[in-house]
């Protein structure tokens, strides 16, 4: 048995159930069943980070019958503060690494549960530019669609499945293989507007391995020499800390050393509390921008990471110049650093994220500056789709449409 710390993370399990089924919806509900490797040894372990190093330590019980569980999962939705932790999880190492290393298996779409209407499709995923944003699957392989065909075809690993979809008034068969694939989360382009070059960057997550992407995309705002800065976090679940701190220091040059964010630990683990700052000066590599203002899109998918980022620019660009658009944020002020047993990397809530002002998101969310909505009947990134028109509008009227 192996027993080590993990980066520490801000995200929402969602994101990861989405990467690792592949096409499924967003919905998905702890493992069923028993897992016969789950033994009374790693069960005290669990425990003992509840009563330790967990954020709520002191409202765990501290007697509990081991054998009342039967997967790793069942024992933390038993054992978590609930409200307000949603959150705490465990995965499989092989899990981790691929989220770390943005690699998974399936077609690479997300889909509504109800009207199998598709919301996302991964960047460079088996189902890029086959399957678009606002198709409705209507059939798999001849037969009417349900979330279980659709899950049970993401799992016929290199079989190809035809779906009937309907774009538009058209009804289209496309036909795609599930595979093990590398995808991306970053696109940018620059929209012009008026006399403005307008940087509109979409960010699905934030990845240990997605900082180069990113940094590309503002080396061209950079040289572009943008006015205004739009990063869409609709679907964006959170991720790495330090991911996130990259990202803050791509859109601001000015506060160099300055702390972004902190993470604040429980009472008994106040030596694990750790700081993010801006970087120094001689650590800057000349794509940073300095932007004045940026615009978030975001909806109820938007955790973690997502909030944490838009928090810790309100100290330094006040609140009228951090503009979020869409719908009120997830609401997870919380994240966790992940600890390691065998197989199996447990990641519990440990700590608070807070900005410079000492401040956190709501466990309610962040309030929108534009109420809009997400729009699946246009592409992200399209200036006809709502979320960002309304931000383009506010960038050229100053105000909420």
């Amino acid at each position: 048995m192996k027993n080590k710390i993990l980066l520490p993370l801000i995200l929402s399990l969602s994101l990861l159930l989405l990467n690792s089924c592949g096409s499924g919806s967003s919905n998905t509900d702890a493992i069923d069943g028993i897992d016969e490797t789950f033994t009374l040894n790693e069960k005290e372990f669990l425990h003992t980070l509840f009563l330790t190093e967990y954020l709520w330590y002191d409202q765990v019980a501290s007697n509990v019958d081991y054998e009342a569980f039967t997967t790793p999962q069942v024992m933390i939705n038993e054992l978590r503060v609930s409200p307000p932790d949603l959150w705490s999880f465990t995965m499989t190492a092989q899990e981790y690494e691929d989220f770390a290393n943005q690699q998974t298996v399936g077609f690479g779409f997300g889909y509504e549960s109800t009207s199998f209407t598709l919301y996302l499709v991964r960047i460079d995923s088996p189902a890029y530019g086959k399957l678009f944003r606002g198709d409705k699957i209507l059939e798999v392989n001849g037969v009417s669609a349900t979330p279980i065909l659709i899950s049970a075809a993401s799992q016929n690993v290199n079989i190809q499945t035809t779906f009937t979809v309907l774009r538009g008034s058209d009804e289209l068969e496309v036909s795609l293989t599930s595979k093990d694939y590398l995808f991306k989360v970053s696109l940018g382009n620059i929209i012009l507007q008026d006399s403005k070059k307008i940087g509109y960057l979409r960010y699905d997550s934030f990845t240990e391995s997605s900082v180069a992407e990113f940094e590309k995309i503002f080396t061209t705002f950079k040289t572009e020499n943008i006015d205004e800065l739009v990063i869409d976090l609709r679907y964006n679940g959170g991720g790495s800390v330090a991911t996130t701190s990259a990202l803050i220091d791509n859109i601001s040059n000015a506060y160099p050393g300055e702390r972004q964010l902190y993470l604040d630990w429980n009472a008994n683990y106040q030596q694990n509390n750790s700081t993010y700052s801006f970087e120094d000066l001689d650590m800057q590599d000349g794509n940073e921008l300095n932007m004045q203002r940026v615009f978030f899109l975001v909806t109820k998918s938007s955790a973690s990471a997502s909030e944490a980022i838009i928090s810790s620019l309100i100290p330094y660009l006040g609140t009228s110049n951090v503009i979020t658009i869409g719908d009120s944020t997830h609401g997870k002020p919380v994240g966790m650093s992940g600890r390691t047993y065998d197989n199996n990397y447990y990641f519990l809530i440990n700590f608070m994220v807070r900005n410079n002002a000492n401040e956190t998101t709501s466990f309610d969310g962040i309030p929108v500056t534009c109420p809009a909505e997400d729009d699946l009947t246009h592409l992200m990134g399209d200036v006809n789709e709502t979320m960002l028109q309304t931000a383009l509008d506010y960038i050229q009227t100053g105000a909420c449409p």
